[in-house]
């Protein structure tokens, strides 16, 4: 089922409509089960949706843009958890690894940090497998105002991720 939900439809600039329509003809295409919600107050975190009534913390889904030696990646993670690097390192065979700078992340997403979209064409993806135990995630469709409502598998199969675990428990 899709439902697309748009109150602020005349608010957007035709880069955030296109965006918006690119990645709704690419999850109906891919026959994703998902919603393109629209709100009207900004959601930057994933307490931000807990607040705006989305769901329970763990169904929030934040985006991260991360630096290695061997470039960018997207990792996804549930709200309620926290990256651990040394895991991605261990599992990637990294060395190195960072948040990229909010400079960095506008560029390689084309969003600001708080609305990067959980789909980054292009971006090797890594969700965290916590997350794929859900049935429903929210995150972020790289428009503010605006929300992507997904079930995770379809998530996954679109981007082709990799799940594995790399997180823990927010303290």
């Amino acid at each position: 089922m899709t439902e697309i939900q748009n109150y602020q439809q005349g608010a957007l600039s035709a880069g955030e409509a296109a965006r918006l329509k690119n990645l709704r003809d690419a999850l109906q295409a891919a026959h994703a089960d998902f919603s393109l919600l629209a709100h009207d107050l900004p959601t930057r975190s994933a307490q931000d949706g807990v607040e705006q009534g989305f769901g329970a913390l763990a169904s929030m889904a934040p985006t991260f843009i991360l630096r290695a030696e061997t470039g960018y990646l997207a990792a996804i993670i549930r709200g309620d958890m926290r990256l651990v690097y040394k895991k991605i390192k261990k599992k990637l065979s990294l060395k190195n690894i960072s948040l990229a700078t909010p400079e960095q992340v506008k560029l390689m997403t084309g969003a600001e940090v708080g609305y990067v979209s959980l789909v980054n064409w292009g971006l090797p993806t890594l969700i965290d497998s916590r997350l794929a135990e859900l049935d429903t995630i929210y995150g972020g469709c790289g428009v503010p105002y605006h929300t992507l409502k997904i079930d995770p598998r379809d998530l996954i199969a679109l981007l082709q991720a990799q799940v594995f675990d790399f997180t823990e428990p927010k303290v």
